[in-house]
């Protein structure tokens, strides 16, 4: 008994103090690395080292709780957390030697395991004016006319400033606030996970991008005016126009408020569109009101900003920050009103069976006025150990289109489209750390209200929507040596009230199954879902297996494959309503069944980065095939079209190859970028009972130059397309179309003299070619506060623009008015 007692505190020191063993090697060779140091770390400190021998195998004794830090040269330094008795494989990704090469041979782009950093300053030049010209610079890096942001041909997920989300995804207004020497660097995050607690467990394909200032513009407040003119031919038509903004941007608190006003072509509501819908957020989620009738839109190859005649004005306040706990909030608010007027011209033509085609004719002189208003508030808790967000959204808007159409065989029709909406929506998550596994909850209501209504010369139909929706779902997920275990299981509920009463009740389990080892990362997932359709009196069930791959062929390079069987029930509007009108010639009608899709989808994409060499480029090729249950039957009578929703089962199916390639050269000021797209659709267009299949081919290349040197900037981008469309009736018919600009700056002290043109070669469905030029050109005059601009915009006064669009078994040839010559005085004044 003595001896027992005696013996009883070294074996609890034994027993608390077991070795771990294991092993290190090369994660993509498997090769051992001998000599490799162990050091084992105990709350956050070194207590304990040791050397792999010669074959990469350690032992080391630990304690519950311990982690070991393994490093090697070449290597990246690798941190596990360990158990007693545990066995142990570490996995080391080479890193040094790239890294070597960057920091030597270009000084303005690094390459750190996923983060790609780029040196904005040396991107920058005096003629820049706002973050978003100097992010159109970076190789790799592509920003669309709209503002949102893309890498390697992958749309960003999530944009901040400082690692702060000011703008909740509508980062654009921000991006054209910023100025160019208050910038240090932007960083490209590929494989983002926002939340810390799902870090090294639950992986992701989003890329998100966060900006670094300036030492010296943090936390400053920062005001700009913009006074301006649009100078008209003849002279009173001249409207003031101009806006103002005050932007702080800190590591802790962030503040944007901004307003303007304008009449010279400007879509002043992009700068509330959601551009970024993933992090954390909360952007994205909820249920959509159908869109039974259709607004008068602008939607043309052209810069739309020459079509539009309009007198906008926005305001929008943005404000986040961190608190002393940790957590931060945001909040966002803003108004648009936008008044545009437009006149257009359609002829559209129908390949629907026979040798007779159908050809319809409209003169559209239409006036849209819009308005949005809305507020939202964010709360995150983000750490290692627990995650948690809180999102409201309340937004109403207000559409009204008012059309006079010619054309018809009932002469001038007076159409008027009001489609309001008021919305309410709240998002709730929460995730808990069990040891290594996470349990996350999350719920989400959202509330519609938008009375539709349609009135054609005098009579009116009415399409009140009130649509309520919610979905509470929890998620477990179980990480292990190799396999993540991932359970997800929900219910939602969603109500239509429209000329009746319609709900879906619907309960779901998401399990899935993940791999990972090195540079290999496979899942496998296995959605079901059950819906009750009441209205309906329907059941269904919904498998939708997927298997995903990712590999990582070697530092720079990676291969994503992804493949899966989705079904999917349709949307409300295929199926609630027996009959209704969509516009003053339009009428839609079903049968009153739910339709189901059944598709097979399948992509893959290569991605391939160098930033050594500023060489960045990528290849997606995309597969899938639809069988569904319905189709839409067309009728065309005296200019008036039908579509009635039948049961019939077809198919459809498409095809997408993507290559792209972008190269900058640092000692040249150049970046040259390569775009080819291919797409292929077939399928069936279903008339008087009758089938007429079509196949569509379009194939795109795009080149962009940007060179710019000390003395000045020039620029280049095409767009080179083919379309082709036959059907079972007809032969191949082809268009050959073209969109080139150019521009050229020349700086001369502190003033700037651009010249810019657009050439337009689009091929009509009337089988004549239409040529259309357009050129601006504008002076700037930089002083140290002020910026003084004018522009004198289409120069050779060109009022006219037209073009064709193919579309399933039809053509369609729209002819649009542009904007006038004028002047576009304005001044940007730095407080």
């Amino acid at each position: 008994m003595f001896i027992t007692l005696l013996l009883l505190p070294f074996s609890l020191y034994v027993s608390a103090q077991q070795s771990v063993t294991g092993v290190v090697a090369d994660s993509a060779t498997q090769e051992p690395l001998p000599v490799a140091a162990v050091t084992l770390m105990r709350g956050g400190k070194p207590v304990a080292f040791t050397n792999a021998d010669d074959k990469g195998a350690f032992s080391i004794a630990v304690k519950a709780g311990d982690s070991l830090s393994v490093s090697f040269l070449g290597y990246r330094k690798h941190t596990v957390r360990v158990s007693p008795g545990q066995h142990v494989s570490i996995q080391m990704t080479p890193e040094a030697f790239e890294l070597r090469e960057v920091q030597v041979k270009s000084g303005r782009i690094a390459g750190l395991r996923d983060t790609i950093s780029y040196d904005l300053s040396k991107f920058a030049d005096k003629r820049d004016n706002s973050l978003k010209d100097v992010l159109k610079k970076l190789p790799g890096v592509d920003v669309d006319k709209n503002g949102k942001i893309s890498f390697n041909g992958k749309d960003i997920s999530r944009f901040t400033v400082e690692d702060l989300d000011l703008t909740g995804g509508r980062y654009d207004r921000l991006n054209e606030t910023l100025k160019p020497e208050d910038v240090d660097r932007a960083e490209v995050i590929q494989h983002d996970q926002p939340v810390k607690a799902l870090r090294d467990k639950v992986f992701t394909d989003d890329v998100a991008m966060n900006i670094k200032l300036k030492p010296g513009a943090r936390d400053k407040w920062m005001a700009t005016l913009r006074p301006a003119a649009d100078v008209a031919f003849p002279l009173k038509g001249t409207e003031p126009m101009g806006g103002a903004d005050v932007l702080q941007i800190g590591r802790k608190r962030q503040s944007l408020y901004d307003a303007e006003y304008d009449r010279s072509g400007r879509d002043l509501s992009r700068s509330n569109d959601v551009l970024a819908v993933g992090g954390t957020s909360g952007y994205g989620s909820g249920a959509d009101v159908p869109q039974w009738l259709t607004q008068p839109e602008l939607a043309a190859p052209i810069d739309d900003n020459r079509l539009r005649f309009n007198r906008s004005y926005s305001m929008n306040v943005k404000h986040t920050a961190k608190t002393a706990k940790g957590s931060d909030w945001r909040i966002t608010a803003g108004y648009a009103h936008s008044n545009e007027e437009q006149t257009t011209s359609n002829t559209s033509s129908y390949y629907l069976g026979g040798s007779i085609v159908e050809t319809t004719d409209e003169t559209d002189y239409s006036c849209i006025k819009r308005d949005n208003v809305y507020v939202d508030f964010t709360s995150t808790l983000n750490n290692e150990k627990v995650y948690g967000n809180e999102y409201f959204l309340a937004e109403a808007t207000r559409r009204e289109g008012v059309s006079h159409i010619e054309g018809t065989a009932q002469g001038i029709i007076a159409q008027t489209v009001k489609t309001p909406e008021m919305r309410l929506l709240n998002n709730f998550s929460r995730l808990f750390t069990l040891g290594d596994n996470t349990l996350t909850v999350r719920s989400t209501a959202d509330f519609h209200y938008a009375p539709f209504s349609l009135n054609v010369d005098g009579t009116t139909e009415e399409l009140k929507n009130l649509l309520w929706h919610t979905d509470n779902s929890a998620e477990t997920v179980l990480p292990g040596r190799y396999f993540t275990q991932k359970y997800k299981v929900g219910f939602a509920m969603e109500h239509l009230n429209l000329r009746g009463r319609n709900t879906s009740v619907e309960v779901y389990a998401m399990p899935g199954v993940e791999y990972r080892r090195g540079r290999l990362r496979f899942n496998l997932s296995m959605p079901v879902r059950w819906q009750r359709l009441t209205a309906q009196n329907r059941n269904q069930l919904y498998v939708s297996p997927s298997l995903y791959l990712s590999l990582k062929t070697g530092m720079r390079s990676e291969l994503t494959a992804w493949g899966g069987y989705a079904m999917k029930p349709g949307e409300w509007n295929n199926f609630v309503l027996d009959e209704y009108a969509f516009d003053y010639r339009t009428t839609y009608a079903t049968c009153g069944i739910v339709p189901v899709d059944r598709t097979l989808n399948a992509y893959i994409t290569y991605d391939y980065k160098r930033p050594v060499k500023e060489l960045f480029w990528s290849f997606t090729a995309s597969y899938s095939h639809t069988r569904s249950n319905l189709m839409t039957d067309m009728t065309i009578a005296d200019g008036r079209y039908r579509y009635y929703v039948a049961e019939r089962d077809n198919s459809r199916q498409s095809a997408f190859l993507k290559a792209q390639v972008s190269k900058g050269f640092f000692s040249l000021h150049l970046k040259t970028r390569l775009a080819l797209q291919y797409v292929y659709s077939e399928g069936g267009q279903l008339s008087m009972s009758a089938v007429t299949g079509y196949r569509a081919h379009t194939f795109t290349m795009s080149p962009e130059v940007t060179f710019s040197p000390s003395f000045g900037t020039f620029y280049y981008a095409g767009q080179f397309t083919v379309n082709g469309m036959n059907t079972d009736e007809t032969a191949q018919n082809m268009l050959f179309c073209w969109r080139q600009n150019f521009s050229y700056t020349q700086t001369i002290g502190s003033v700037d003299i651009t010249l810019s043109a657009v050439h337009y070669r689009n091929e009509l469905q009337s089988a004549q070619t239409v040529n259309t030029l357009l050129a601006d050109a504008g002076v700037v005059w930089r002083l140290k506060k002020v910026r003084l601009q004018a522009e004198l915009r289409n120069i050779f006064n060109r009022r006219n623009y037209a073009v064709t669009y193919y579309g399933s078994a039809s053509s369609s040839t729209t002819y649009y008015n542009l904007r006038p010559r004028e002047i576009i005085l304005s001044a940007q004044i730095s407080l």
